[in-house]
């Protein structure tokens, strides 16, 4: 199963060395490297790509995770039979590539799968892995009971997530609406959608730097403000009762608690001014907060205006052209 490995490069300089050292002896195969310059790194040209069929892109403005990789998917010379989206901030322990492969190659209706994600120091789980696993597999992780390929999961996250190029033609790619966070749970939603199953891999480990690029006082509070925001998104996508009642019930019982906790300084409460600039931001997002059917023909047209699925989603073969050369880059995007 060849893979294409896309890396999205913002503020990378600390992580790309150990992230692309690393990812070399990922797998035994040759894996197909889009690095995707994203703004504000200056050591991409002293990167050692030789291991890999590389390809360097340029977005044409900073983009977003989500508008960043679907930048990469679109201009990519080609795509392998499996796209793994690998965040900067990581580090590969050997292998951990190939027990993934081999866990798609053996469920034919496996979409997505993820390896464990351990903290970069390796001294305890990722939270956003944690996060998607449940309680009794949280319990089955620390007693070691673990022995299938594969544990099932309503989503995995995407510092490291591999997803069959066939199912990314089907589902769609990231919705840049998220712009960070939460884009990947809506990813594996359509992928479940669309009758796939999504898992993560007890056999296969990989080391993440969570909040790799947030580094100030104002980047963490945008933070803030982007996951709750997006999360309170997702969970509009995901609600059992029409759209527009569930709306009604974040804004009128979840915003005011926030508020309060927020004011009162509660554990693990938000400053009143990030839960204002959350509900700020879907207020701005209009009939897509209330109207699933709108938000739904906005998804479309966006696919549309993608050229979605693009050209490079073919047979799953490798570059032809200069292997091993990172000058014989895509061209950047017109628009």
């Amino acid at each position: 199963m060849r893979t294409t490995v896309l890396v999205v490069a913002y503020r990378g300089d600390r992580w790309l060395p150990a992230c692309l050292r690393t990812l070399a002896a990922a797998s035994e195969a040759p894996l197909h490297l889009v690095l995707v310059d994203n703004a504000e790194n200056t050591v991409l040209d002293a990167l050692d790509l030789s291991a890999f069929e590389a390809e360097v892109l340029s977005t044409p403005r900073p983009m977003g995770f989500a508008a960043a990789n679907n930048f990469a998917l679109m201009e990519a010379s080609c795509l392998g039979e499996a796209v793994l989206f690998l965040n900067q901030d990581t580090k590969s322990p050997p292998g951990w590539i190939d027990v993934c492969r081999r866990a798609l190659a053996g469920a034919p209706r496996l979409g997505a799968v993820s390896p464990f994600i351990r903290t970069y120091a390796d001294d305890g789980w990722d939270p956003s892995f944690w996060a998607c696993l449940s309680a009794a597999q949280h319990a089955r992780v620390e007693a070691g009971d673990l022995e299938e390929a594969v544990l099932p999961v309503p989503s995995a996250p995407a510092p490291a997530l591999l997803v069959r190029t066939a199912v990314l033609r089907a589902t769609g790619p990231f919705d840049p609406v998220y712009g960070s966070y939460y884009e990947d749970y809506d990813l594996c939603r359509r992928i479940r959608e669309v009758g796939h199953s999504v898992g993560v891999c007890p056999g296969a480990r990989v080391r993440h730097f969570s909040g790799g690029a947030t580094v100030t006082e104002a980047q963490q509070r945008h933070r803030m403000r982007q996951v709750l925001r997006n999360r309170i998104l997702y969970r509009l996508r995901t609600a059992a009762r029409p759209r527009w009642q569930a709306a009604l019930g974040w804004f009128l019982a979840d915003f005011p608690r926030r508020l309060a906790r927020g004011l009162v300084g509660t554990p693990s409460s938000q400053p009143p001014a990030v839960t204002l600039q959350a509900y700020g931001d879907l207020v701005r997002l209009g009939r897509r907060v209330v109207s699933a059917a709108y938000d739904g023909a906005q998804w479309r047209a966006y696919l549309q205006r993608l050229g979605w699925p693009p050209a490079s989603i073919g047979d799953g073969a490798l570059p032809n052209d200069s292997p091993n050369d990172s000058s014989s880059s895509s061209p950047v995007a017109s628009s």
